[in-house]
Parts: C-alpha cells; sequence; structure tokens
C-alpha cells in the first residue's frame, strides 16, 4: 500500500510530516486530508483563534505532490439572510 505525506504549509513555511500513511489511493489520502484540515480548523475556532493561510500538501512516497489542499476550502459557510 501507498505511504503518504501531509506536509502543512503555512506561508513559506513547511512543516514536514516525516512520518506519513499508507492508504490504499490518492483519493483516500485526498479524504484524509480533508479530515484533518476540518479537525484543526475546528479546533481554532474553538480557540477563538484565526483561520490562516495554511494548506496541506499532500506528497507520494515518490515526493511527488498530488494535491493542494487549503484549509480553508474545507470551511462552508452559508449567508444568513438580513433582517
Amino acid at each position: 500500500m501507498p505511504r503518504y505525506y501531509f506536509h502543512i504549509r503555512s506561508g513559506g513555511a513547511l512543516q514536514a510530516d516525516i512520518d506519513g500513511i499508507d492508504l490504499p489511493t490518492h483519493t483516500a489520502a485526498l479524504e484524509e486530508a480533508i479530515l484533518g484540515a476540518r479537525e484543526m480548523v475546528a479546533d481554532r475556532v474553538r480557540n477563538g483563534e484565526e483561520i490562516g493561510n495554511e494548506q496541506f500538501e499532500v506528497v507520494d512516497e515518490d515526493g511527488k505532490t498530488i494535491h493542494v489542499l487549503p484549509f480553508r476550502s474545507v470551511i462552508r459557510l452559508r449567508d444568513c439572510p438580513s433582517k
């Protein structure tokens, strides 16, 4: 089973995932990134922290970037009707 790495990029800084996780497909890796980003965003909201421009860079075991997932892309907001 292929191994995928979920690096976090914030501005110019990269926090490398040195462990990775074995997943069956690129699609499964993207789904894992979405779940992880939702958890991280939820923690920030609970703590009253800012949601910045961080993103996951999902990389396969050959070092090829297969997905770039901005954390903001997992947030769904609905317009509130005006009163």
